[in-house]
């Protein structure tokens, strides 16, 4: 009894003591400034207590980009907003000093070391290098540090899954309230910055486009009604909310109570509807591209994947009726490439494509170590995009390649771009490696390697129309994927409970009770 009640009492004589300040301090300050600080010290004592509980919150408020609003719309310190990772040294001292275990440094880690040096070459090429050096920092915070700590904070099967979970209900959550806001079109409930609208930013792209067409037609689906979700951006909300779905399908599969399968099923609802009213054109051809990929991988059967597409088809017209005419533009893609086809494609289409171009142009220019990391679109992007050669578009201010890679290749050569690819590849080949290798005796390992397969190649198709902006969100995904390799390697060596039951030529999803 002794070894039980000596944690708890260590637990209560701070909490005791907390109370009682607390309890002083209301009687002399605000009440509501001491309860946001009373509640500070609860999570924080909880974490001390469960220190799970400190990756499972970290996780949730980087998904929903809660510290960059609580800066932007709130006021709260930049300098303690951006120090929320850093409560992952909770769970990480508790495995250093409590369960005496080693850090973890894998292979993906020194790439992204390498990485690191590789930007550094690139800054000494670059016109200011104040701004590389901040853009390098970035990566260093939002990249290294943080897939650092995720990889020693995450080390077992159970705490991937609750991780997983919370991704899947949050992201759930942020659909719900872009859900909400399309069918009651009350688009001025931004849901405290959880669920924006951008009219501010169509009317400036009406602005930067320019008004020399003649008879130059209104989008299909203006601007402000498209959710953006807690980022303000339609693209990236649909980038972000694409590499979870994934995680809803794995815990549907792997879920054994009913009411777990169910909320997997409704949650994966909400996120396809968060994604469909974001009206992305990038995320619809990924989604296409994913879902041809299962049939392929044998993971759906062809009569599954055309009842799936009926499905989509019947949401969209459900949830998002004008998806339809923002996706029939994608077919004025053929008029870059072919005009005598006919095909217009139209405006935004002709500046993206400028945007891209102008980016590639500089890359053929500045091949091996680029012009420097961050230095495309403040110094290079206005000149380029004017180009006789490839302006498709007039653009009235410098803008950044919208495509991950061109941009990367601009800013970093060869090197940095390359780099950047070896360490997706090996990660995506391990992965692979992995499915086929758990298929026969392992199948619960095999769907974790599976979806974190399709998460990846999700931001990476996404990716083709964004650049590289919170990057936060893909160096998370990148951490999670290692560890769930790691974690299923460990599982692969203690063997398992569960077996493959359906045909051996197929690896599929399958539950067996113990």
């Amino acid at each position: 009894m002794e070894r039980l009640n000596r944690p708890l009492l260590w637990t209560a004589i701070p909490a005791v003591g907390s109370f009682v300040a607390l309890v002083s301090l209301t009687v002399r300050y605000d009440a509501f400034a001491v309860l946001v600080l009373g509640l500070l010290l609860a999570a924080a004592l909880a974490m001390l207590w469960w220190p799970e509980m400190a990756t499972l919150a970290v996780v949730g408020i980087l998904y929903a980009n809660l510290a960059a609003l609580a800066v932007h719309k709130y006021g709260v310190n930049e300098l303690v907003a951006g120090s929320v990772a850093l409560v992952l040294g909770i769970p990480l001292a508790h495995f250093l000093l409590v369960q005496r275990q080693g850090l973890r440094i894998d292979r993906t880690f020194l790439l992204l070391l390498a990485l690191l040096v590789c930007m550094l070459i690139s800054s000494l090429f670059a016109r200011n290098p104040g701004i590389a050096l901040q853009r390098i920092g970035e990566f260093l915070l939002e990249g290294v540090a943080l897939y650092f700590l995720v990889l020693n904070a995450i080390r077992n099967l159970t705490t991937l899954k609750r991780v997983m979970r919370v991704l899947m209900l949050t992201a759930a959550l942020l659909g719900s309230l872009s859900l909400y806001q399309g069918i009651t079109r009350s688009y001025g409930n931004e849901f405290w910055g959880l669920a924006q609208r951008t009219l501010e930013l169509e009317l400036a792209e009406r602005t930067d486009s320019g008004n020399t067409q003649i008879g130059r037609k209104e989008p299909a689906v203006r601007l402000a009604d498209r959710a953006g979700g807690p980022i303000g951006d339609p693209n990236r909300y649909a980038q972000n909310l694409m590499i979870v779905l994934p995680f809803a399908v794995f815990l549907f599969w792997d879920e054994r109570r009913f009411t777990r399968r169910l909320t997997a099923v409704v949650a994966a609802g909400l996120i396809l509807c968060g994604v469909l009213l974001t009206y992305s054109r990038g995320a619809f051809v990924t989604m296409v591209g994913l879902l041809v990929l299962m049939v392929f991988l044998r993971y759906i059967r062809p009569a599954h994947f055309l009842g799936a597409v009926v499905a989509l088809l019947l949401l969209i017209a459900a949830a998002a009726p004008a998806y339809y005419k923002r996706m029939e533009t994608m077919l004025g893609v053929q008029g870059l490439f072919a005009p005598e086809s006919g095909a217009r494609p139209d405006a935004v289409t002709r500046r993206r494509t400028t945007e891209m171009l102008a980016a590639l142009k500089v890359f053929v220019d500045h091949p091996l170590f680029g012009v420097g990391p961050g230095q495309y679109m403040p110094f290079y992007a206005g000149t380029y995009q004017r180009s006789i050669d490839i302006a498709l578009q007039h653009i009235g201010k410098p803008r950044r390649a919208h495509n991950l890679y061109f941009e990367m290749a601009a800013e970093t050569g060869l090197v940095g771009l390359g780099m950047f690819l070896v360490i997706v590849f090996l990660l995506l080949r391990q992965l692979a490696r992995a499915r086929r290798r758990w298929a026969r005796g392992r199948p619960d390992l095999a769907n974790l390697a599976t979806v974190f397969l399709f998460s990846l190649l999700a931001y990476l198709g996404t990716a083709v129309f964004l650049h590289l902006s919170f990057e936060r969100y893909y160096w998370l995904l990148v951490a999670l994927a290692s560890v769930a390799l790691r974690i299923g390697l460990q599982g692969e060596q203690g063997g398992g409970a569960r077996r493959l039951v359906s045909s051996p030529d197929r690896a599929v999803p399958c539950r067996i009770s113990h």
